[in-house]
């Protein structure tokens, strides 16, 4: 049986089966740091087992890369899962915090890694026990985190990335006070985020950003003075467009039972009528509660950059779709209906400069009572605060609870990006018109909610309860293998989406194979063949001869399954080094057998498109070279800009358009000399645009 496949039926039997957890007995540490990279859908990210739920660029690692495939355009430097607890007068938190955190991976259950209930499952954990000696000793609090991340590729599910917790206390690992407390008070869960919008723009990304929320505000921004007020009615947000003319419904929020093909309501005759709207309609009135960063004007550059053209247009933002019942939840009956509204306790923001230090700090924002904020339990607008754009972070929490020996606590965390917060023509990337991060996320509740027969946002169900998540999920991607051969790009793959039954419809449903070939970055991706099962012996076949590749071109192929519902698997199967990241093919030469036929490919180098911007794409490549030859290029001045000497049995040679002092070189036209000791030599001209 395959390994993965092993895996999931194992976690899964005993994961998703009960109600709740209970925390294992303690058993020495045997599990390192470790990051997962998630690369299926649109944004690109990793999940870690110590408490860091994307980000830190310093490392190289994806945190938010939006679109996912392309450069590294990230939108999150970091991010830190935080929990406080007060016990007496004294408080206690632990968190995951840059550079060092205090979460330690731990053993139970087994990191489990491929498709589950989504087309990419990460499932790790995390504790706080006595033997982690990442926390202080006499702060230890006992809580222990299963983590159970989930992610999908295909429209509109793609653009963002979900988190499922499970947290539970185990007293005898507790080493708070002169003895364990019996349970956890006034337990506050949060996420922090420092995102900075975004990785392509190279002139210091963090520093002219901002920070907003989207949601109920328990009419603290109803200020006349504020710029941003909340709630207004300005726009109609519909799923796949916007409307800029107001619609009688609140802006920060949205309508749940307007679209019943994706918005099932419990009991329809139960529902109650959004009271402001001109028009009545049967629906359930839900705040958002997103809190979101983005790109704003950098006043040390003239002019208005704001979005950087486009580039860097994504609003990355997170929002709850569960939480148990908190004090910050609205109840009542309506018609002999309970409806519970979940809403974040608290939106909090400070800046780099006031990264909170000590555990009354942090804590002090969980609860949403922190001096720098003013008393507002959902912080309003950097500007109606006397702020301006800066490196910012935010915090969404909820709170409070007590959590009890045997009990769990389950939340489920939801994080993306949109374009701009209500969507729009996406022309820097060329995606056409591309969703707003209010229509990411409500796409989100429509999945969690998917499948449920009684539950919905305002009879709200825990994870492990009712159906969720029931999208419909792709076949995963076969395993692929391919090499460059005198007769082009040789590809295989196996046999492993056949094998695999779809985790919803509980059959394989994989109908054929598409193979793509993407240039200079794994993104824009063009199919070369489609393979259904031979009539004849009812095979599939595993093997393509890519006979169009052109040498000296940095080529990347995926191959993927697909199903009867016309999903196609995760394009995530192309060659990757160790950390993950993606690995080029070129495809060599024979040496020449003559100087003329030296060339350099491709020429003109353009790196204008937006998909070139990756140290992997910018090169060129020297083909058909002789075995042995010097290689100088110059400026059209006659300034020597590289020297490369060529000494190989292929015929190719490229250069990844550094000059000697490792600079970059600028556009222009350059004049290459390709020399052989003999003293032959071959002259021509290469155009470089950027």
């Amino acid at each position: 049986m395959n390994k993965a496949l092993f895996l999931s039926l194992m976690v899964g039997g005993w994961l998703f089966a009960a109600n709740s957890y209970q925390a294992p007995p303690p058993s020495p540490k045997a599990v390192d740091e470790q990051n997962f990279n998630i690369t299926v859908g649109e944004v690109w990210n990793f999940i870690s087992n110590y408490g860091s739920l994307g980000g830190d660029f310093n490392a190289g690692t994806y945190g938010y890369d939006w679109p996912g495939g392309g450069p590294h355009n990230y939108y999150l430097w970091g991010s830190y899962f935080t929990i406080g607890v007060k016990v007496g007068d004294n408080y206690y938190v632990t968190a995951h915090n840059y550079p060092n955190g205090e979460w330690e991976p731990a053993t139970d259950p087994p990191t489990f890694v491929g498709p589950r209930n989504s087309a990419w499952d990460v499932i790790t954990a995390l504790d706080d026990y006595k033997t982690n000696p990442k926390n202080s000793p006499g702060r230890h609090t006992g809580i222990k985190v299963i983590i159970h991340t989930l992610a999908w590729p295909h429209e509109p599910y793609n653009d963002f990335i979900a988190h499922e917790f499970y947290i539970t206390y185990d007293p005898n690992q507790c080493d708070i006070g002169s003895s364990p407390p019996a349970q956890l008070d006034s337990l506050f869960l949060g996420m922090w985020y420092d995102a900075d919008v975004c990785g392509y723009d190279q002139s210091d990304p963090h520093i002219d950003d901002l920070v907003m929320f989207d949601g109920w505000t328990a009419g603290e921004w109803q200020d006349p003075d504020f710029l941003h007020q909340s709630p207004v009615d300005s726009v109609t947000v519909l799923p796949d467009s916007v409307i800029y003319e107001p619609d009688g419904v609140y802006d920060q929020y949205l309508i749940w039972g307007d679209e019943p093909d994706f918005e099932q309501i419990v009991d329809p005759d139960a529902a109650w009528d959004i009271p402001w709207r001109d028009t009545t309609i049967h629906g359930y009135l839900i705040p958002r509660g997103i809190s979101y960063i983005f790109d704003g004007d950098n006043p040390a550059v003239p002019g208005d950059d704001r979005g950087e053209d486009m580039a860097c247009a994504g609003f990355i933002g997170g929002a709850w779709l569960y939480a148990p019942p908190s004090p910050s939840d609205s109840i009542w009956v309506v018609n002999g209906d309970t409806v519970r509204i979940i809403r974040p306790w608290s939106h909090q923001w400070w800046n780099w400069e006031s990264d909170p230090a000590t555990d009354e700090d942090i804590y002090a924002y969980l609860a949403g009572r922190h001096p720098a904020t003013q008393g507002y339990r959902y912080a309003p607008h950097p500007y109606d605060l006397g702020a301006a754009e800066f490196d910012y972070r935010f915090l969404s929490t909820v709170g409070p609870y007590t959590l009890r020996p045997g009990d769990t606590l389950k939340f489920v965390w939801v994080v993306g990006v949109g374009n701009g917060l209500n969507g729009s023509e996406d022309n820097f990337w060329g995606r056409g018109w591309v969703r707003g991060l209010r229509q990411t996320l409500e796409w989100a509740l429509k999945a969690y909610y998917s499948g449920a027969t009684e539950s919905d946002p305002v009879h709200p169900s825990p994870p492990d309860r009712d159906k969720h998540w029931q999208i419909p999920v792709p076949p995963v991607a076969p395993g692929l293998r391919y090499t460059a051969t005198g007769q082009g790009i040789a590809l295989v793959w196996d046999d492993y989406a056949e094998r695999t039954p779809d985790p919803i419809k509980g059959v394989v449903d994989v109908i054929g194979y598409r193979v793509y070939r993407a240039t200079f970055a794994p993104s824009n991706w063009v199919m070369l063949a489609d393979f259904s099962r031979d009539p004849n012996t009812g095979n599939f076949p595993h093997e393509f001869v890519d006979s169009t590749a052109s040498p000296g071109f940095p080529y990347y192929y995926v191959v993927v399954a697909y199903d009867e519902d016309s999903l196609e698997s995760p394009k995530s199967n192309y060659m990757k080094d160790a950390e993950g990241n993606p690995l080029a093919l070129t495809m060599t030469t024979t040496p020449g057998s003559s100087l003329d036929q030296v060339k350099v490919v491709p020429n003109p180098y353009n790196g204008s498109a937006p998909w070139t911007a990756t140290e992997i794409a910018d090169k060129v490549e020297f083909i058909n070279l002789p075995p042995q030859a010097r290689i100088r290029i110059y400026t059209l001045s006659g300034d020597l800009v590289k020297e490369i000497i060529h000494s190989s049995p292929t015929g190719s040679e490229s250069w990844n358009l550094l000059s000697r002092s490792g600079q970059k070189v600028v556009s222009g036209v350059y004049i290459y000399k390709v020399e052989t000791p003999d003293g032959k030599y071959k002259i021509g001209k290469l155009m470089i645009l950027k």
